[in-house]
């Protein structure tokens, strides 16, 4: 028996799974390991929420992070459906809701985040509703099958996705934002207009520029009045402004948060036994100026693998490039990067159809990129963003210039490394 007490991971999430698979199989870790989660759920994957999963295309089954035998096989303890309610991390011991308690060596702080609530009239209406958890998701799946008229207040990755998960139920359906397109601050006004066009060919009625002055109905949400005086009818209203980082825990232990639990490079918070991963963590990344908190599925993938090797001692860096993916209307739209500025967008393809890519430069170096059902452009999409050199943009806007071929070549890229 060992006198380990072993890793603690509190946040049965995709990050938390992640890293508990690989501190097991990637790492050799013989100590205990126990997953802390305040649903009932063993860990699954969230995008398919506001896709699949509401749309009833994907199966309960296929959203599980891992294969439900693993838990057991590889002896790792689930403690599901109570959450963490107290992190000593002088006496290193966590506790749950109910009073059970656990010893640990190290921690793993992945505890999500939350949606922000809408904080107007009558948002305590029925009929509100707000999406992060499976539970959620499946309410919504039932509460948008009922509907008739819909409402969703944000224009953002998961706004959008909802309004499009709306229509293809053939509900009528309206986005308030009071940005000039959707997802404005990611993808400005050229190609968020885009993204426009493609919501008006659909039939939602956009309202942007204008935000919700208040919910109107007596018991349920009976319409939605805007700030310039709109009202539009609604028996369904579902919010979509945004997610709050679930950082109490952490902050009444005493570990740094402004934003989120600040981390460095290798996920290390401000005390030697916790690190902290996923929705949550505001980790330095190498390739941004300030501290980062991203929450897409591919920073969860590799935080919890990054996490794994740092609680072991075999600290790992973070600086991949940002990658993110959206399905609406059927098509795919894979985002990359996670730009501050950019002074110049250069397109190859037609009106944000199959195929189309747009690239967000920065003194002419690609800092993002957005495609469009171009299946296996991410991979090479990434490469030239992670360069950080110059891209020729009549190469970039050129659809028969492969994208492989926009990678600058090996000397240059010998070059550069050997200046910084």
């Amino acid at each position: 028996m060992s006198a380990d007490p072993g890793i603690v991971v509190i946040g049965a999430s995709l990050a938390g799974a992640t890293a508990a698979q690989a501190l097991r199989l990637d790492h050799g870790y013989e100590g205990p390991i126990t997953l802390v989660g305040d649903e009932p759920h063993l860990p699954y994957q969230r995008p398919a929420l506001s896709k699949g999963y509401l749309l009833g295309t994907t199966a309960p089954g296929d959203l599980d992070v891992l294969n439900p035998r693993f838990y057991a096989d590889q002896d790792i303890t689930l403690a599901l459906g109570a959450p963490a309610t107290a992190l000593d991390l002088d006496t290193r011991r966590v506790r749950l809701a109910g009073g059970t308690e656990f010893p640990f060596t190290q921690v793993l702080v992945a505890t999500g985040a939350r949606p922000r609530r809408l904080q107007v009239p009558g948002a305590d209406l029925d009929g509100i509703c707000y999406l992060r958890n499976r539970d959620d998701s499946e309410h919504l799946a039932t509460a948008l099958r009922a509907a008739g008229d819909v409402v969703v207040i944000g224009a953002g990755w998961l706004g959008s996705e909802l309004a499009a998960a709306s229509r293809t139920l053939g509900n009528r359906t309206t986005v308030i934002d009071p940005l000039p397109t959707p997802l404005y601050h990611v993808l400005g006004d050229q190609i968020g207009g885009l993204i426009a066009r493609r919501h008006h060919d659909h039939g939602v009625n956009l309202l942007l520029g204008d935000g919700v002055e208040a919910i109107l109905g007596t018991r349920s949400v009976e319409a939605v009045q805007t700030i310039t005086g709109r009202t539009i009818p609604a028996d369904l209203v579902i919010v979509g402004v945004g997610a709050t980082p679930n950082t109490e825990l952490a902050q009444a232990a005493g570990l740094r948060v402004d934003g989120g639990i600040l981390t460095d490079e290798h996920l290390r918070t401000s005390h030697p036994a916790a690190v902290a991963a996923g929705d949550v963590a505001r980790h330095q990344h190498l390739r941004y100026l300030n501290p980062v908190r991203i929450e897409h599925w591919d920073n969860a993938v590799i935080h919890g693998l990054a996490a794994a090797a740092t609680l072991l001692g075999k600290p790992a860096t973070i600086d991949h490039v940002p990658y993110f993916f959206s399905t609406q209307y059927g098509s795919t739209l894979e985002y990359l990067g996670l730009p501050t500025t950019w002074d110049r967008i250069v397109t190859r393809g037609e009106h944000a159809g199959h195929g189309f890519t747009a690239f967000w430069l920065d003194r002419g170096v690609p800092v993002a990129a957005l495609t469009i059902d171009n299946w296996g452009a991410a991979e090479h999409l990434r490469a030239l963003i992670a360069t950080a050199y110059p891209a020729d943009p009549h190469q970039l806007a050129d659809p028969d210039t492969p994208l492989p071929d926009l990678l600058p070549t090996r000397t240059s890229r010998d070059l550069r490394t050997a200046r910084s």
